[in-house]
């Protein structure tokens, strides 16, 4: 399970250059449902150095139940310049970009 969840995502000229990520605080055996901190606006770099120093990252979206799920793993670009989410086989796919977006 993932140390940390990102909810959501900010773009500046086009580009993501912040990520809402919250610590996991707790999962419920057997579940695929667990509850997140609060949440902290942290850079893509700062996100990507999390990853590069051994913490597991995850995207997470709310359920009808209002607590958390995970939709994929994130995982550094090639040359550790950026993050993408992860399909179960580690191929990159552009959930990021479907998280909700802040202004």
């Amino acid at each position: 399970m993932a140390q940390h969840a990102i909810t959501a995502v900010h773009f500046r000229d086009g580009k993501m250059d912040l990520v809402a990520i919250h610590q996991v605080a707790e999962k419920e055996f057997g579940s695929t449902e667990f509850s997140l901190g609060t949440a902290q606006r942290i850079s893509v770099g700062e996100c990507a150095d999390l990853i590069a120093a051994g913490e597991e990252v995850c995207l997470a979206r709310r359920t009808e139940s209002h607590a958390w799920e995970v939709i994929c793993d994130v995982q550094l670009l090639p040359g550790g310049a950026g993050i993408t989410g992860v399909d179960i086989v580690g191929r990159p796919n552009d959930a990021l970009h479907e998280l909700p977006v802040w202004d």
